[in-house]
């Protein structure tokens, strides 16, 4: 493993075990390349010492050495009976460097907020004992269903819940008796600033997470994505899910969990999580008109700070 020569050396290319692989038996045909900035430290107070742009900018340049790049990331014994490069895939070369709006005299950014659910914890990072340490977000939310037994007849329930309103199958058995599953969802809205506006541009990933480790395995699939493929052909419309519970397998994502995205959403979930906000003195502004959304009084001089808690001046 070398040094770049800065004076000499301007980019090297190199393919990896894999590449060599492909290359060998012609399947080898690359469509596009991304430049990658692991080993850069912008912010020197994550590393525990300070400095001043001019002086980020000459370490960065001029002060720093930088090693040409690493290829092989396992032996040759387990290269030979493993040639899948997924792990290298998962494991190194993660942080791509993006495109930035030079408009902006800001980083890009997310804004989330929770009109449904609450955050239990964060995280600036995601860490594994078999990964490195990626700079990605963590929100930490649990979902509860809460189950109880009521009788069609009597109408009534066994504990304080609502009769359940979301097609979900519920039995009910010949002397009018059934079980009542109350759900709890995870409402957010998301929002990038400072970057580019673009109609459909986000991308929704689910994997699988048992335990403390992250199957890079098992990635899940959509199944309405999946079936809007037929005979080659993409289909305007997704195939519905009425019906086909049965083809469901743990490898899709409706297996677990239902995700509604944007128009998805019913309008009355979004406004009941605007009131929520509301009663907290938290406001988002959201194309949504809700009957009761115009009609709230709101101080906003007022506090939720009791007066018996503030100190003496």
């Amino acid at each position: 493993m070398t040094f770049f020569n800065k004076k000499e050396d301007v980019l090297k290319i190199e393919l990896t075990p894999h590449g060599r692989n492909l290359l060998s038996k012609g399947k080898l045909k690359p469509v596009f390349y991304s430049f990658l900035d692991d080993d850069i430290l912008y912010d020197a107070t994550s590393g525990g010492g300070s400095e001043n742009n001019s002086q980020t900018k000459d370490r960065i340049l001029v002060e720093t050495p930088y090693m040409k790049p690493q290829t092989n990331y396992k032996g040759v014994d387990s290269s030979l009976y493993n040639s899948d490069n997924k792990v290298e895939q998962v494991t190194y070369l993660q942080q791509k460097i993006g495109t930035n709006n030079t408009a902006e005299t800001r980083t890009a950014g997310w804004n989330v907020t929770a009109l449904l659910g609450e955050v239990d914890s964060t995280s600036k990072v995601l860490y594994g004992s078999t990964t490195p340490t990626q700079p990605i977000p963590q929100l930490e939310m649990v979902l509860e269903y809460t189950m109880s037994v009521g009788n069609q007849n009597k109408l009534e329930i066994s504990s304080n819940g609502l009769l359940f309103n979301r097609d979900l199958p519920i039995v009910v058995k010949p002397d009018g008796s059934f079980i009542n599953i109350t759900e709890e969802q995870i409402l957010l809205n998301i929002f990038e600033r400072n970057g580019f506006f673009h109609k459909e541009s986000y991308e929704v990933e689910v994997y699988l997470y048992e335990g403390d480790e992250i199957e890079i395995d098992r990635k899940l699939k959509f199944y309405k994505q999946d079936k809007q493929i037929v005979n080659n052909m993409l289909m305007e419309e997704p195939t519905p899910l009425v019906g086909v519970l049965k083809d469901l397998t743990p490898d899709y994502v409706e297996y677990y969990l239902d995700i509604n995205v944007d128009k998805e959403i019913p309008e009355e979930d979004i406004c009941s999580g605007l009131r929520r906000l509301k009663a907290k003195d938290i406001f988002l502004d959201l194309e949504v008109e809700c009957p009761d959304r115009d009609n709230v009084d709101v101080n906003i001089y007022g506090s939720r700070v009791r007066p018996e808690d503030l100190e003496d001046c």
